[in-house]
Parts: C-alpha cells; sequence; structure tokens
C-alpha cells in the first residue's frame, strides 16, 4: 500500500514546481540573513575593538610632542607608521610632579617593508624595567633575556624571528590581538631598538630625528596615584612641562566611542530595514502564489486535508525556505568576510577585533532563527486566509 503524502513531501514538491519563483526566495532570504550576520559580526568586532584598545593603553595619561597628537591617534588605531621625538628629560620631569604614579616611554621607528611583513610597519621601544603595558599583552610566558622582543598579532614571522636593515631578531612573545593598529606593530627593548636603529644607519637609513633612544623619545605613558584626577594631573604637567601635548585616555576612547555612535545607529537602522522590506516582500510573493494554488488546495480539502493541514504545508514551505537562505547567508558572509578581516579593519581605520568563533557561531543560530520567524510572519496573512477557504468557494 502507498504512503500516505505528507506536510513535508507536499511542501518541497510545490518549492520545486516552482524553482525560480523559489530561487529568488532563497536568493532574498539569503541576502536579508547575509546583511543580519554581517552586521552583527562587525558591530561585535568593533566593541571588541574598543575594549581592546581600552586594555592595551594601560595608562591615564600619554605626553607626545606638541602637534601630533593625530600622529599618536594613528599609531593606536590603524597601526600607521610614524615616529616623532622629545627630550627625554621630560620622562624624568614629569615623574617629579605629585600625584603621577607610574612613568614609562617608548621610543617610534619605521621600518621599510621588510622579511617579516609585505607593508612598512611601527617599531616601538620600551624600557622594560619601568614597563607596565607591552610584557602584559603576551600570550605566553617568557623568559626575561638580553633581548626582548614582541610582535603584532599581525605580524608575520619567519622561523619565529624578524629581519630589518640586514639584522635578524629572534621574537620573545606574540603578543595577544588586539583588534588596534597596535596588532601591526613590533616592541622591543630599547638596547635592541638602538642595534636596529644603528643597522639601519649603516644601511644608509635616516630618520627625523638626529637623536637616538638615549636621548629621545617619543612618547611617555603616565599612571596616576589614587585619588587625583586626569584633569587635574595635566594641568601640572602642562605648567612643568613646554613643548608637550597631554592625551587623556579616557577622552581619547571616548571621541572613538563617538566616531562609531554614526556607523553603529546605522548599522542597527539598517538592520531593522532590511527585516521590514524582507518581510513585505515575502508577504507579497507568498500573496500572490496562494492565488495561483487555489486549485490545488482546493482538491486537497476534497481528498479530506482539513484547513490545520492546509496551514501546515504553508508553514513547512516558509520554513523550508527560511532555512535554505538563511544556510546561504551565513555561508556567504563566512566566505567572504572571515577571510579578509584583517583588511576590513585597515579600511575602516577604527579598532576591530573579530569576533570569537563562540560569538559567530550564536550570531549564525540568531540570524537563522530571525529569517525563519520572518518568512513564518510574512505567511500569516496566507494562513488566514487558508482558514477560510472552501473547496465549493472562493477565498473570502
Amino acid at each position: 500500500m502507498a504512503n500516505p503524502i505528507s506536510t513535508r513531501t507536499l511542501a518541497l514538491a510545490n518549492i520545486r514546481r516552482k524553482p525560480y519563483r523559489s530561487a529568488s526566495l532563497i536568493i532574498l532570504i539569503a541576502l536579508t540573513c547575509a546583511v543580519l550576520f554581517g552586521s552583527l559580526i562587525l558591530l561585535s568586532s568593533l566593541k571588541g575593538g574598543i575594549h581592546g584598545i581600552q586594555s592595551r593603553i594601560g595608562a591615564d595619561l600619554m605626553l607626545v610632542p606638541e602637534g601630533y597628537e593625530s600622529k599618536m591617534e594613528n599609531v593606536l588605531l590603524t597601526g600607521e607608521p610614524n615616529y616623532f621625538y622629545m627630550d627625554k628629560s621630560i620622562e624624568d620631569a614629569v615623574k617629579e610632579i605629585e600625584g603621577v604614579g607610574q612613568v614609562t616611554g617608548q621610543f617610534y621607528l619605521t621600518s621599510l617593508s621588510e622579511a617579516c611583513c609585505d607593508f612598512p610597519i611601527q617599531l616601538i621601544g620600551f624600557d622594560p624595567e619601568t614597563d607596565f603595558i607591552i610584557k602584559n599583552w603576551s600570550k605566553s610566558r617568557f623568559k626575561q633575556t638580553d633581548e626582548l622582543l614582541f610582535a603584532g598579532s599581525n605580524v608575520n614571522l619567519e622561523k619565529d624571528g624578524v629581519r630589518f636593515f640586514g639584522g635578524t631578531h629572534k621574537v620573545t612573545s606574540k603578543l595577544a590581538k588586539s583588534g588596534s593598529g597596535m596588532d601591526n606593530a613590533i616592541y622591543t627593548d630599547l638596547s635592541t631598538l638602538q642595534k636596529i636603529f644603528e643597522d639601519s644607519k649603516t644601511k644608509g637609513f635616516g630618520f627625523v630625528s638626529d637623536g637616538d633612544t638615549r636621548t629621545k623619545v617619543s612618547v611617555i605613558f603616565i599612571k596616576i596615584k589614587d585619588g587625583y584626577g586626569a584633569d587635574g594631573i595635566s594641568l601640572r604637567i602642562k605648567n612643568a612641562v613646554h613643548g608637550v601635548q597631554v592625551i587623556q585616555s579616557g577622552k581619547f576612547v571616548s571621541n572613538i566611542m563617538e566616531k562609531l555612535s554614526s556607523i553603529l545607529f546605522f548599522l542597527y537602522a539598517l538592520c531593522f530595514l532590511v527585516i521590514l522590506i524582507a518581510i513585505l516582500t515575502l508577504s507579497v510573493v507568498f500573496s500572490l502564489s496562494l492565488n495561483e494554488r487555489l486549485k490545488e488546495f482546493a482538491i486537497l480539502r476534497v481528498l479530506g486535508a482539513d484547513h490545520a493541514k492546509l496551514r501546515r504545508i504553508v508553514l513547512a514551505e516558509s520554513t523550508f525556505l527560511g532555512i535554505s537562505g538563511s544556510v546561504s547567508g551565513v555561508l556567504a558572509v563566512i566566505l567572504l568576510v572571515l577571510p579578509f578581516n584583517v583588511v576590513i579593519s585597515e579600511k575602516i581605520a577604527l579598532p576591530f577585533a573579530m569576533s570569537s568563533p563562540v560569538q559567530i557561531v550564536l550570531f549564525a543560530v540568531a540570524v537563522a532563527a530571525v529569517s525563519v520567524l520572518s518568512c513564518l510572519a510574512a505567511s500569516i496573512l496566507n494562513i488566514l486566509r487558508i482558514s477560510k477557504f472552501e473547496p465549493y468557494g472562493d477565498v473570502k
């Protein structure tokens, strides 16, 4: 005896019977899903980048030469190589200011394209004795050696080493990803950076400053003692030291958030608009499709199918279309966006830490659920019409 025709069989048969219409609906749902999925990943990655840069700065104040605030921001946000210098004696002067806790300086150099990279990168020298920033970023434990060299997460290594101006240096550890421009930099102790500096001079490369790591510093990071405010300490520094610009880390991050706010608003609005358009479009298509299928439903009613059976057929079709479209949209984003996340972060010029695999899976499940629910919502009108359908009449 032949097996009874199931709701699933009828739904799939109807989808196959109209391949062009079904393909168009799946593409529409896939595009909707791709926009939602991509937007969620972008939102999460931007927020992760902000969190990463907050944890990486690790200081309350940053001092740079006057007029170089924008260049310092480019180093932190995009990793754009820059070099600017001020006298190292400023570091000692700042330590004497009331309310100042820890103080450490960094020295910036810019490499040419070398074996480690396809582009110039920022070389940053730090003092291991006073540093309270760089060594905390290491992904693994390391031993203190004569030469300390930490590579940002985006820096490619060759046999655990990098090559600059003819000299090869072993990488002590790779740094955890922050999603900011600091992932494109290499950090060394000052004596190692001095070697690189000397190697560059012997190769005929010069820098803006005629000084070196012994007499110059690019940026000074400051931690404030408990009980003191950033505004007050900034004013004291400006009165005590001339020719420097004070950057407050809190205000720096706030400015980034202001830049992001318009992007976040646009993404939220885009997600809402895409869902709305998808539901309206699917509703129209499903309604037109229903008008074409009145004879089919009349035959099913004559054969004994009740209204509940017809409703289940429509819901099954919507579910199958939603699942097919959402899977296609998620796969498209994974194949097109994830492999190029570094390029995307460079183009938007904002902190960008790619979402974790767990977050991506959760986003994919949530987007698939929203896509299927959107299809079901679009078919509600048809379900209501089917509830009134009789084989001897018309849909009222």
